[in-house]
């Protein structure tokens, strides 16, 4: 039996048993992969080597069969523009949407566009099920390569431990479910970038190109944490920043395990 969504007294089909563990993914497209690259801003640095993290990026993400579009340098108003412009497309025969966001950032959620700032809230909020009916009950993922703030990480030395130390219904969605927000950083603090591409990017894409057949969305990120958390120590002429680490992070309202199951194309 089909699941409904009721909200604000609107009734809307969602084609997802409510019991099912892992998210169907087998319509007609995979969805659609969406950049927003920031390199040049009116009143802020320029964000040298994020041409390599939308590289990358384009080339796991059509690996993964994903419709995928790059805007650069975009106004607030362009911004804007674009994300409602998305959100009021049809998504019937889509298993999801993903969004990328590389940028400069501050603490509270704020990232840059080309002129102003703006919160991320206003990015996710037109995504909602109430907002856009037809990714109801489907992932909707965004992704921030951006700083969260200007503190600075250190590391400890960590002892390793050993291996012996260790029924068919109508039913409601509320409107923030299945959502996965992945965060280069945690609040407050710095996100490192080189001239070949930033840890985090470079990272996600690599363990999503290797495992991604076998593996969950959340596991993967888990994973990414682990590698940029441990493998990545940052190297800068300022001796403040030089030594330092980076810890990415994400929050999740997913109600299922995310497999990009592969499409089968004739």
């Amino acid at each position: 039996m089909r699941g409904m969504l009721y909200t604000n007294d609107i009734v809307h089909t969602v084609s997802t048993h409510k019991d099912l563990e892992i998210y169907p993914m087998n319509l007609q497209k995979r969805g659609k992969c969406v950049i927003f690259n920031h390199k040049i801003f009116e009143n802020q640095r320029s964000r040298e080597g994020t041409e390599y993290d939308q590289k990358a990026i384009e080339y796991t993400f059509n690996n993964l069969d994903f419709e995928v579009t790059t805007h650069p340098d975009l106004n607030y108003e362009d911004v804007m523009e674009e994300i409602g412009n998305l959100s009021k497309e049809n998504y019937e025969d889509c298993d999801c949407i993903c969004i990328f966001i590389l940028t400069h950032g501050t603490s509270g959620d704020y990232v840059y566009a080309r002129d102003y700032r703006y919160r991320l809230s206003d990015i996710w909020e037109k995504f909602t099920a109430d907002n856009c009916r037809t990714l109801a009950g489907k992932p909707k993922l965004f992704f921030i390569q951006a700083c969260k703030g200007y503190s600075t990480m250190h590391g400890i030395h960590a002892q390793g431990r050993s291996a012996t130390d260790l029924a068919d219904a109508s039913y409601t969605i509320p409107t923030h479910a299945d959502f996965l927000y992945g965060y280069s950083t945690v609040e407050g603090y710095y996100s490192f970038r080189a001239k070949e591409g930033s840890c985090y990017i470079q990272t996600l894409c690599e363990v999503i190109n290797e495992h991604w057949r076998t593996t969950d969305l959340l596991k993967m990120l888990t994973m990414i944490s682990r590698k940029v958390g441990f493998e990545f120590t940052a190297t800068h002429a300022n001796v403040r920043i030089s030594g330092t680490k980076q810890m990415p992070t994400f929050s999740s309202t997913l109600t299922r395990d995310l497999y990009f199951m592969p499409k089968h194309t004739s």
